[in-house]
């Protein structure tokens, strides 16, 4: 009975043991796939800077994501949220057409729409492979611990 008692109380301990190795490797998860993002982005670095790794309230997902509660001002002093600049660089966004009341002004620009960078989208297939990698850690950790090792 002694050895049954034993695998009870490593059974009670496994939910316990699989939210903390969860939440270990959730972590890490995000340290590694927000440089790779970020890299993606490109530029001066601005953009870069307005990106996180957010941890789910129940540590039970990890999202890359712009940080919350944070704004961008433009040169004209407008302010955009982080979240809706990233949106423009990853999905792409329309460009502003000239009046046409200057008879001489050429724009610079002489596309309808920038195409976007698409820094999410390009890293869903990393994180796929990390994110399954992390899978088979944390099961292994947890038969570890049932076996008492």
């Amino acid at each position: 009975m002694e050895g049954l008692e034993e695998i009870m109380e490593r059974l009670q301990e496994s939910p316990e043991v699989f939210r903390d190795a969860r939440t270990r490797e959730l972590e890490n998860l995000g340290r590694q796939l927000l440089p790779r993002v970020q890299a993606r982005i490109g530029g001066t670095g601005r953009i870069q800077a307005l990106q996180e790794f957010h941890l789910g309230s129940g540590k039970g997902y990890m999202a890359v994501r712009p940080k919350a509660d944070t704004f961008v001002t433009t040169p004209g002093g407008k302010q955009y949220a982080a979240g809706a600049v990233t949106n423009a660089i990853e999905g792409g966004h329309a460009t502003r057409t000239p009046s046409g009341q200057a008879k001489r002004y050429h724009p610079r620009i002489n596309v309808a729409r920038v195409p976007g960078k698409h820094m999410y989208r390009d890293t869903e297939d990393e994180a796929e492979q990390l994110a399954q990698d992390i899978g088979s850690r944390v099961a292994q950790e947890i038969v570890q611990r049932l076996e008492g090792e």
